[in-house]
């Protein structure tokens, strides 16, 4: 019995720890700051695929008229 104890008080002050750096600001602050930076870079990813991949994909509907009068004002407001 005192060796099951002994586990327990161990494991109870492992998870106060975990639960201590968890609600640490510091750690929230960098954590929210690589998540934030993660949607940065996979919302930029998106976007350039959808404007090289949509005008080829969608020649003959409507979306695909949409998406070549966005990308040539793109490419005139960089002219």
């Amino acid at each position: 019995m005192p060796q099951e104890n002994e586990k327990l008080i161990a494991a109870i002050n492992k998870l106060e720890k975990t639960t201590n750096r968890a609600t640490h600001l510091g750690w929230n602050v960098l954590r929210g700051f690589f998540y934030s930076i993660g949607w940065i870079i996979g919302l930029a990813f998106l976007a350039t695929m959808a404007i090289y991949l949509l005008p080829i994909i969608g020649e003959g509907n409507a979306i695909g008229k949409f998406v070549h009068s966005i990308v040539g004002a793109i490419r005139q407001s960089q002219n």
